[in-house]
């Protein structure tokens, strides 16, 4: 899946987990979960990566969103 958030682009994918769903008992640094997802800026670089700990395409595009956020706080904390 492919979609957009403030022009940066969010690619999410399907991925075997290593683990059956546990949020209990998972560490969520050592569980893949079934989805994971890439964040591009506008420029076409990647800022972030996660394929770890993520159970469905709307997790991965809620967090994308705040990777998203985070950066262009970055950027305009950066310039001021």
């Amino acid at each position: 899946m492919i979609a957009y958030y403030k022009d940066y682009k969010i690619e999410i994918w399907e991925q075997t987990p290593n683990k059956k769903m546990d949020f209990d008992n998972n560490d969520p640094n050592d569980t893949y979960g079934t989805h994971g997802y890439k964040v591009f800026s506008p420029q076409g670089e990647q800022i972030h990566f996660d394929n770890k700990d993520t159970w469905d395409e709307d997790a991965c595009y809620q967090n994308a969103c705040q990777e998203i956020d985070a950066d262009l706080e970055r950027i305009k904390n950066d310039t001021a």
